[in-house]
């Protein structure tokens, strides 16, 4: 073998290998574009069927927070109503109270007003009466002491059932 010949040789084998290394990067690129379309379409499928959970799962807890929402709507205003009835009851005993109250006071009020017109009026006769009264009348003038001319009267009682006549005076005169 001579130089040239090795070298041909040599340069034939490094050309096998390089068509061997471009038919396989060709073969691997095909392959990676093959498993990268495949792995596009894997996700593509993925995030499809994942967007479609999420979905059926949005959809599902907006039912359950609806009906929760509802509950508790109904909830509240079943206590609201409830509260409502207990204020009103608590409203009218303490309207009752205060009505009671209120004519427990009038009443006092009224009999204490009627008392002190009362006790006014009362008030105003005696004064009226005591001012308006006649004065006494001024004592007889003393006269001269004269001779008692007239016999005392002598009243005598009779017994119980019998009936008797005065005496007549003595002197004679009626």
């Amino acid at each position: 073998m001579n130089a040239n010949s090795d070298r041909e040789y040599i340069d034939n084998k490094v050309g096998d290998v390089r068509t061997a290394v471009d038919d396989l990067r060709v073969s691997v690129s095909e392959r990676l574009d093959a498993l990268r379309t495949t792995m596009d379409e894997r996700l593509d499928a993925l995030r499809t069927t994942m967007d479609e959970r999420f979905i059926a799962l949005r959809t599902t807890m907006d039912e359950r927070f609806d009906a929760l929402r509802t509950t508790m709507d109904e909830r509240s205003d079943a206590l609201r109503a409830t509260m409502d009835e207990r204020f009103k009851a608590i409203d009218a005993k303490i309207e009752n109270a205060v009505s009671k109250g209120v004519s427990e006071v009038v009443k006092w009020v009224v009999g204490l007003f009627v008392t002190t017109i009362a006790l006014n009026v009362a008030l105003a006769s005696v004064v009226l009466h005591v001012a308006l009264r006649e004065p006494p009348p001024p004592p007889p003038a003393v006269a001269p002491a004269q001779p008692i001319t007239t016999p005392a009267v002598i009243i005598q009682l009779s017994p119980q059932g019998a009936a008797v006549l005065p005496a007549a005076p003595a002197g004679g005169k009626p």
